[in-house]
């Protein structure tokens, strides 16, 4: 990778901000922009049009974190009792384990 860990997360989690000297600020935009290289080449092409307005990496991944990191619990007891529930029946072990998998 490009970047070290530490410093990723830094970019991502703001515990590295810009910081306000000249020659500082550019190699910290450097590492961002790599960021945020790395982070359009993970996506699916169709969502890069909503990450244009986003200025830095860690504003691209504050938006990933609200879309993606939403508490699910309705959906969380659903797929319980769907795995809680699910019987073999008439399936072969094989498609009971992939059917499981599944769930």
């Amino acid at each position: 990778m490009f970047v070290k860990g530490k410093e990723l997360w830094g970019h991502l989690d703001g515990s590295s901000p810009a910081p306000t000297d000249p020659q500082e600020l550019s190699i910290w935009t450097t590492k961002d922009t790599k960021i945020i290289s790395w982070i359009l080449g993970c996506v699916e092409p169709h969502m890069i049009n909503n990450l244009r307005s986003f200025g830095t990496g860690k504003e691209i991944w504050d938006y990933f974190r609200r879309i993606y990191s939403q508490n699910n619990s309705a959906k969380k007891f659903q797929v319980e009792m769907c795995i809680a529930n699910y019987k073999q029946g008439n399936l072969s072990i094989e498609q009971f384990y992939a059917g499981f998998l599944n769930l």
